[in-house]
């Protein structure tokens, strides 16, 4: 049974290091999980001098001259179970590494995949800009990616014109998946949505999204999308079950454009239910402000509430990532990736971020530099 198995595979997801994971088999056992200690939400009570800090390269990158064969990597995601995915799209797999890039297994062929998540089964959920939805089972197959079959969890067989972006899972088990209509982006009305699945990978629908596609609460081309759930692992039971999001978007189309191109959607209670509501705590905070954005292409979270963003940069903006309090929603840190930092560092087109979930250890911020075929590693340093 699925509660079982959550169970079973729960016990699992627990930090144990930058470098213990190489070789990790999943053993599972039956017993409740132990919650951790509660992290306040205000971070900078907790952790002082971050703003004296900046980002640097980690050594090896993971390119071709580190002996890695990436080839286009849209996306990278680290699962529930510690292990890093890397969405190697010109390859057609999907990479499995450690925490400090160490290959552990390769998947078999999946079409140009773009994004990932995982649940709590520790299945593999990936979207490949078409209407399929594919899934790896790791738990069936002893944590083995190489011979874990490739599933089809769900096709979308009435709209073969539209085109699944992101993907991330909430509540354990249903998800959210960002859509576009390939047919015709440059319309507002059926051209943008947010898709809310069951656990059984059948669909609710879309979001309850504004359909102008003007304003917050509105899709208009998403890119990427994170669940909260992301922050509340091993945290919270309860507060991992939250259906609050935020999501990425080009925000342009020939006829319309959107100002908040990342936006973060929480809850309120109406009438005794919790709704989806956007946060509008950050109306002339740094997270909302457009300068800061050209195309932002994912978003992810860590433990403590700090959330990084990845922009792809264009003419005029360099490629960047950010860090941003989400107490405060301005900038705590960032990295332009346009050589100007010190170590001759150029993203070239950088569409994926994911980061170790502690910001009090030495915490890894991983970013899939695409058009450059690498994964970079960076952390935090007074030096």
């Amino acid at each position: 049974m699925r509660i079982d198995r959550k169970l079973n595979t729960k016990k699992f997801i627990r930090f144990i290091g930058l470098l213990a994971l190489a070789g990790l088999i999943v053993q599972g056992c039956l017993t409740e999980k132990t919650e951790l200690p509660f992290i306040p939400p205000d971070v900078r009570d907790q952790y002082t001098g971050l703003t004296d800090v900046q980002y640097i390269l980690l050594n090896p990158k993971l390119d071709a001259q580190s002996g890695y064969d990436f080839d286009k990597p849209a996306d990278v995601y680290l699962g529930v179970d510690n292990f890093v995915y890397v969405c190697d799209t010109g390859n057609d797999r999907i990479v499995m590494l450690d925490v400090s890039g160490q290959i552990q297994g390769v998947s078999g062929f999946i079409p140009h995949p773009e994004a990932i998540t995982q649940n709590d089964s520790l299945q593999l959920l990936i979207v490949n800009k078409t209407n399929t939805i594919y899934l790896i089972d790791l738990v069936e197959n002893n944590h083995q990616i190489a011979s874990a079959k490739i599933k089809t969890a769900f096709i979308q067989e009435n709209d073969p014109d539209h085109q699944f972006t992101g993907i991330t899972i909430h509540n354990g088990f249903e998800y959210y998946v960002t859509v576009i209509n390939a047919a015709d982006t440059s319309a507002v009305r059926n051209a943008s949505f947010i898709y809310d699945f069951n656990g059984n990978h059948s669909s609710k629908g879309p979001l309850p999204l504004f359909e102008e596609g003007t304003g917050l609460f509105s899709a208009l081309i998403p890119t990427s999308i994170v669940s909260l759930r992301e922050r509340w692992l091993d945290i919270s039971n309860n507060n991992e079950k939250t259906p609050a999001f935020i999501f990425t978007q080009k925000a342009q189309t020939s006829l319309f454009t959107n100002n908040f191109k990342v936006q973060f959607i929480t809850t309120r209670i109406s009438e005794g239910d919790e709704v989806l509501s956007p946060n509008i705590s950050y109306f002339t905070k740094d997270f909302y402000d457009e300068k800061n954005y050209a195309i932002p292409e994912d978003v992810t979270l860590d433990r403590s509430g700090f959330i990084f963003v990845i922009d792809q940069g264009n003419g005029s903006k360099p490629p960047t990532f950010y860090r941003f309090s989400s107490t405060s929603g301005n900038i705590i840190q960032k990295y332009v990736g346009d050589g100007s930092n010190g170590d001759d560092i150029v993203f070239n087109n950088p569409k994926g971020i994911a980061v170790l979930p502690d910001a009090e250890r030495d915490q890894i911020v991983y970013v899939a530099d695409t058009g450059n075929d690498r994964i970079l590693m960076f952390k935090l340093s007074n030096e």
